[in-house]
């Protein structure tokens, strides 16, 4: 059986602070629908956002506040406890999947906000990071082409999952039309126009880096 991974701290603060702002946005929510209860304004009259007064807004305030101490403790004492731990050199199929919906569905946030889990695009093969240097390339990338295969998968999705059943669609399409596969993994809820600059310009480091001339770049 594959030893399991450890938990990462560095997930645990994304996880943590996803809480904390979870709880912040349940309370302001809360808060305004109690506001609007107390104003009776009838079936006609606008909703406000407006926060509750009194000891009532003392009671939002203080929740509020508690929430914000007790999370911000933590996400100090897990960002002490990061260096102890390093930076973990492998994840699992679960883990990634995970991040890869949460991603699809709060990357703008997550991204924003500087939350660990933020994914940042990357070229990966086997779900590890490629360094774009001819170099590392020469080193890592087994007699590559002059075709180049870049996958990119869709949204909540990640690079791992262009294997399915045994098969790997970039290693047949290595096999069968001469191509050198790479996987892009990048946080698909961000905007198009946000990611597609960011692969234009990792698209550039990877020609100038790559170590054969060039005759074809495929996007899949």
């Amino acid at each position: 059986m594959p030893k399991r991974n450890p938990v990462r701290v560095a997930d645990l603060r994304g996880y943590g602070r996803l809480a904390i702002e979870a709880t912040l946005g349940l309370t302001e929510l809360v808060e305004n629908l109690h506001h609007n209860i107390l104003r009776t304004p009838g079936v006609l009259a606008t909703p406000t956002q407006a926060p509750t007064k009194g000891i009532t807004g003392l009671v939002y305030k203080t929740i509020r506040g508690v929430t914000r101490l007790v999370g911000g403790g933590i996400d100090v004492a897990l960002a002490q406890v990061v260096p102890w731990f390093g930076a973990a050199s492998t994840s699992s199929p679960e883990r990634e999947a995970v991040l890869a919906a949460l991603n699809g569905v709060l990357g703008d946030h997550l991204a924003a906000s500087a939350n660990p889990l933020a994914i940042t695009m990357q070229l990966r093969r086997d779900g590890r990071a490629l360094s774009l240097h001819r170099d590392n390339l020469i080193a890592t990338l087994p007699a590559p082409s002059g075709k180049i295969l870049l996958l990119v998968h869709g949204l909540c999705m990640n690079d791992l999952e262009w294997q399915r059943n045994l098969h790997d669609h970039g290693a047949a399409l290595a096999r069968d039309a001469g191509y050198t596969p790479m996987y892009l993994h990048y946080n698909t809820g961000l905007h198009i126009s946000s990611n597609g600059r960011a692969l234009a310009d990792l698209i550039e480091d990877l020609l100038r880096a790559w170590p054969v001339p060039v005759e074809e770049l495929a996007i899949l």
